[in-house]
């Protein structure tokens, strides 16, 4: 009887000892479990998804967090690095040379070949000329000798011509004048075709002598001068008026700056023939 107790004693403990080992490796395989659990299972299909999903679409500044933006330059700060442009100087015009000029015309444009300074030029002039007699004429110049108009234009190649006939004129019906004017234009470009025919105004009388003299006015001097001016084409024959540079403000010759009520003071003739130039200039492209 003792020994089947002891037995039954022993078969007891063994059974209580089996059971906690069992509990206990069962414990620690649940920890175990547990902390892989925790770090999660990866799986082939996970892993690849990873590998290949597209990154996240970033906003424009989120994009660009890391990259600085280039700062806007001011159209100053743009160029600050480049070279300020040269500054434009425009070429000296040449001045305006008289050695290929020649002047027709009566006693004023004889004024002109006394006291403008203008010693280059010719001057086919005299006290009396007009558009009805110029062919007749001989007048003497220096460097050339005493010729008619037809022998210098034949003779000599001219670059300018210049006329201003009209004042010993206005006896004349006021269509002949400018019949003869215009003949006179055609003759000069026939026998001078590479030359530029500059007409010049008459300029005006006083208005003592203005208002006094039936035959010599302004206003039959302007209206002739508006005819020389019609007969202007821009490209061969041009028009130029000094009046405005000797004139009262009230459409005559200033009394200040005449001799007679007719003719220029000498001073004034140098004020002219700078005035000339500088038209003159204008017209071909020189200064």
């Amino acid at each position: 009887m003792r020994k089947s107790n002891t037995i039954t004693f022993l078969s007891f403990i063994l059974i209580i000892i089996a059971v906690i080992v069992f509990m206990s490796l069962s414990g620690k395989q649940a920890d175990a479990v547990a902390a892989d659990t925790d770090k999660g299972p990866v799986t082939a299909v996970e892993t690849e998804k990873e590998d290949t999903a597209p990154p996240a679409e970033k906003t424009e500044t989120e994009g660009n967090k890391d990259v600085a933006l280039p700062a806007e330059k001011t159209e100053t700060e743009g160029n600050k690095d480049a070279a300020p442009p040269a500054e434009k100087t425009e070429p000296k015009k040449k001045k305006v040379s008289m050695k290929d000029a020649l002047f027709i015309g009566d006693s004023r444009t004889v004024g002109l070949f006394e006291y403008s300074g203008m010693n280059k030029a010719d001057y086919f002039a005299s006290v009396g000329m007009s558009v009805f007699n110029i062919y007749d004429s001989e007048v003497s110049l220096p460097r050339v000798g005493k010729v008619s108009f037809s022998e210098l234009l034949k003779n000599k190649k001219y670059g300018k011509i210049y006329v201003m006939l009209g004042i010993n004129e206005m006896g004349y019906s006021f269509d002949s004048i400018v019949s003869e004017y215009k003949s006179l234009i055609k003759y000069i470009r026939k026998k001078q075709p590479d030359a530029v025919v500059i007409l010049q105004a008459n300029l005006y009388v006083t208005k003592s002598r203005s208002d006094s003299d039936d035959i010599i006015n302004n206003k039959k001097i302007s209206r002739l001068n508006k005819a020389l001016e019609s007969m202007a084409d821009g490209k061969n024959v041009f028009f130029i008026d000094a009046n405005p540079l000797f004139s009262d403000g009230k459409g005559n010759l200033s009394a200040e700056k005449s001799e007679d009520n007719t003719h220029l003071y000498a001073k004034y003739y140098s004020d002219w023939g700078k005035w000339i130039r500088k038209q003159t200039g204008s017209i071909i492209g020189e200064g």
